[in-house]
């Protein structure tokens, strides 16, 4: 079964991909690796700036964060994401 999130877009990404969030689907069990992917196919101008080449892995400053309350440490774990659930794709400061 899929569930829909919304990815909010910060500094240089949203910049990039000319929106504030944007809507995935993932299937119950992904991992934020999945997530990540499917984030890559939706917005693919992210891809070599914020993603890697290969779409499963964030490019260093960047971050994910589910809800304001936890940062994304683990990319292999399963996201245990919600229906609705909000994540926020953020620059580590420097």
């Amino acid at each position: 079964m899929a569930i829909e999130v919304t990815i909010e877009l910060t500094g240089p990404a949203q910049l990039s991909a000319r929106r504030q969030d944007v809507s995935i689907a993932v299937e119950e069990g992904a991992t934020w690796r999945d997530v990540i992917a499917a984030l890559a196919w939706e917005v693919p101008v992210l891809v070599g700036t914020a993603i890697t080449e290969d779409g499963r892995d964030l490019i260093w400053p960047y971050l994910l964060n589910l809800g304001g309350r936890k940062a994304i440490a683990n990319l292999d774990e399963k996201a245990q994401l919600k229906e609705g659930d909000r994540l926020s794709l953020l620059m580590e400061p420097c």
